[in-house]
């Protein structure tokens, strides 16, 4: 054989600039439902004494075993556990779960009656005596989510907002006014990152007195994060209509789920048509709100005779006598309207805006205000179910989270009391997070990777590449790379002539099982013939990891097909208290230059243009072809030495050569990026570990990458 390093002398050094993007810890929760209730008599009134052993719940028709039973009033619990059903002596609860978080949404109403109707029946809510633990906050849903005033006890403020939200105030200045709400939020947080991991809500929660005693500020810190957290609605997700007050309901779910104990919006809507397209979205909504236990409460602003549901309820009686007609016939062809019979009764019930509104509410334990031009009675009974309420938890014993629908029911052993709950919630993960909303494209995948059962039907890969190593761990870039040529095509109309349907979801877990990270995307893509044969698309994200052993599990499915390709590996992380650090290469799939709006938080990326890694170890020896791998070295920015690379190549545990390589300057971020290309014709075919070391002043740091080279 020649000289080894005849075939390494062609090097190529490219500048990139990247960063890791941080994403959100998932947590594990105990598995265990929460479930809030309110009981009445037949005359309406709050049942306030009830005892544990009067109480019967269910889930898909299973009585289960109460893990604990208490009253909440106020600051106070009066509680049973399992093992006795006695009723202790009344207890203090945390600061947050002393709270009761009450939200006054309104979207756009309609004329002068609507918007007094609907400002009558919220100044008379926050008006109601329910006790100093009850925070209001006011925002409207017009063009996007708008704050109109944060969380408080102050009645003079919330009549304001409340003004400004029914007044038919342009959407222009309203957004101003959201804005300066939200700069001062920010502002009494000092800065402190907003988020339900926050150390805010822990201090919180420990504050120990009520919200109006010592943990005050604390609490009011509490408040202003969960008011953040309520607005951080994606703007680029919505449009308009229906779409954008879903969008909008959403968030403010997701923004109250980090709190314990009960939470209520109130509604103010003149209905919600829901065309077909946006069903999924809305039982996401509920189930959401289930999950976190957030209570709907809406609010039909347009009082009595409603003209559309009037109509609906026409269009609804035209559809239910064409199909009786259907069915009492015994020969004959079919009319017109008998044929049409069910999508009028579809059409029709999609007509009556009330019907969504009122699923809304009574899915989520609450009910509908509406049909009436005096609001007070139903808006005194929201004031006693903000005040007063049960609380129960059980296990269900679930084992396997298929995402399927959990039926709740609640009965109490007295005559003609009333029971009202929460209707049921969907079985994901308790390791998903507190309240997780995953798509329906997300069911089956986890449903895949919870049985655990290794399959190829569809092809793909999935890894994760250490980044920067620390003291603590590394920042880690998760890597699922599906060729479209595992896929279903599907023709379509126009140009390009088909398309692919793919979805994918990867977990991370540590060494106790624990899900530390998820990854899951739903793609659509239009391809030409050559791209569908040859191509691939790649989703990844970066966050930490602490050092440690960790299992990757991954899902993908062709929705054309309905195959599901699942893999499992794992990857270790080192810590190291070197501040020198080198990342694992990857081989480069290809590169785009010049990318317009390139995210600076992309790993993957030099000179404005974008990396597409590949998970592969493969290089075919064709003409033209090249071995390019992209790797980043971390200098250590207290040492005042450059920074140096060196690349050797092994076959077999024998050194064939080693070759520097001449690294340029850090970048604005500290970072050198590096591409190392090679002819891969000059390179002979077999499999080569490839050690990358850099040096800096007394400090080394390396990796390795395993490549084969292989023949035409």
């Amino acid at each position: 054989m020649a000289h080894p390093n005849r075939y390494f002398a062609a090097l190529l050094v490219l500048l990139t600039v990247s960063a890791s993007a941080q994403t959100p810890t998932i947590k594990t929760n105990v598995d265990q439902v929460v479930l809030d209730l309110v009981v009445r008599d037949k005359k309406g009134k709050p049942i306030n004494d009830l005892k544990r052993e009067e109480l019967t719940v269910t889930e898909n028709g299973a009585k289960q075993t109460l893990l604990s039973f208490r009253h909440v009033q106020g600051s106070e619990a009066i509680s049973s556990t399992a093992a006795t059903a006695s009723a202790g002596a009344p207890a203090k609860l945390d600061a947050l779960r002393q709270l009761r978080l009450v939200t006054l949404a309104f979207e756009p109403l309609g004329g002068p009656d609507e918007r007094k109707l609907a400002r009558t029946a919220a100044l008379d809510l926050v008006k109601s005596e329910q006790g100093p633990n009850v925070f209001y906050s006011v925002v409207a849903i017009n063009t996007r989510l708008l704050v109109l005033q944060a969380f408080t006890t102050d009645r003079t403020a919330l009549a304001a907002a409340i003004d400004k939200a029914t007044a038919g105030t342009s959407a222009p200045k309203m957004v101003q006014e959201s804005d300066s709400i939200q700069a001062e939020l920010k502002r009494q947080l000092g800065g402190d990152a907003v988020g339900p991991d926050s150390n805010i809500l822990a201090a919180a929660a420990q504050a120990g007195d009520q919200p109006a005693g010592p943990g005050a500020d604390v609490t009011k810190a509490a408040l202003a994060q969960i008011m953040l957290d309520i607005l951080r609605m994606d703007q680029q997700a919505v449009s308009s209509g229906t779409r954008l007050s879903l969008q909008a309901l959403k968030q403010m779910v997701q923004g109250l789920a980090s709190l314990p104990g009960r939470k209520s919006v109130l509604f103010f809507t003149g209905g919600m048509y829901l065309g077909p397209e946006l069903d999924t979205m809305f039982d996401n909504l509920v189930g959401l709100a289930n999950r976190a236990n957030v209570t709907f409460y809406s609010v039909d602003s347009r009082g009595v005779g409603m003209a559309s549901n009037a109509g609906a309820a026409a269009q609804l009686n035209n559809a239910a006598r064409a199909s009786a007609t259907t069915m009492m016939r015994t020969s004959g062809g079919a009319s017109k309207n008998e044929i049409m019979a069910a999508d009028n009764a579809e059409s029709a019930g999609r007509a009556n805006t009330q019907l969504r509104v009122r699923e809304l509410a009574e899915s989520t334990g609450g009910f509908l205000i509406g049909d009436s031009n005096d609001l007070r009675a139903p808006v005194h009974k929201v004031a006693e179910e903000i005040a007063s309420y049960y609380e129960v938890t059980f296990n269900p014993g679930i084992t396997n989270y298929d995402g399927s629908f959990r039926k709740l029911g609640a009965s109490v052993a007295r005559k003609d009391a009333v029971v009202q709950a929460r209707t049921g919630y969907f079985a994901f993960p308790p390791t998903m997070g507190r309240a997780p909303e995953l798509e329906p494209f997300e069911v089956p995948l986890f449903k895949t990777i919870s049985d655990g059962k290794l399959s190829t039907d569809v092809e793909f890969a999935a890894g994760a590449v250490p980044l920067q190593a620390g003291a603590g761990g590394s920042s880690v870039s998760l890597l699922v790379e599906v060729p479209l040529k595992s896929l279903q095509t599907k023709v379509e109309t126009g140009t390009p002539p088909m398309s692919v349907h793919c979805s994918l979801a990867s977990l991370v877990k540590d060494e106790k099982g624990e899900v530390v990270r998820k990854l899951s995307r739903d793609r659509s893509l239009r391809l030409t013939a050559e791209q569908a044969k040859a191509g691939n698309f790649i989703e990844k994200t970066t966050f930490q990891l602490p050092a440690g052993k960790y299992t990757l599990e991954t899902a993908v499915m062709d929705r054309e097909s309905g195959k599901t390709g699942f893999r499992r590996s794992e990857f270790t992380i080192v810590a190291t208290q070197s501040g020198l650090a080198v990342s694992q290469p990857v081989l480069v799939r290809s590169y785009t230059p010049a990318v317009k709006d390139l995210d600076p938080a992309e790993v993957f990326q030099f000179q404005g243009g974008s990396i597409t890694p590949t998970l592969g170890h493969t290089v075919v020896a064709s003409q033209g072809a090249a071995l390019r791998l992209f790797f980043t070295v971390y200098p250590n920015r207290a040492i005042k030495a450059d920074a140096g690379v060196e690349a050797e190549f092994t076959q077999g545990g024998k050194s064939l050569a080693k070759v520097p390589l001449p690294l340029p300057p850090a970048d604005a971020q500290g970072k050198i990026p590096y591409v190392m290309t090679i002819p891969a014709a000059s390179i002979p075919p077999g499999t080569y570990l490839v050690k990358v070391t850099a040096k800096q002043g007394a400090e080394t740091a390396g990796t390795a990458f395993e490549v084969n080279i292989a023949g035409q």
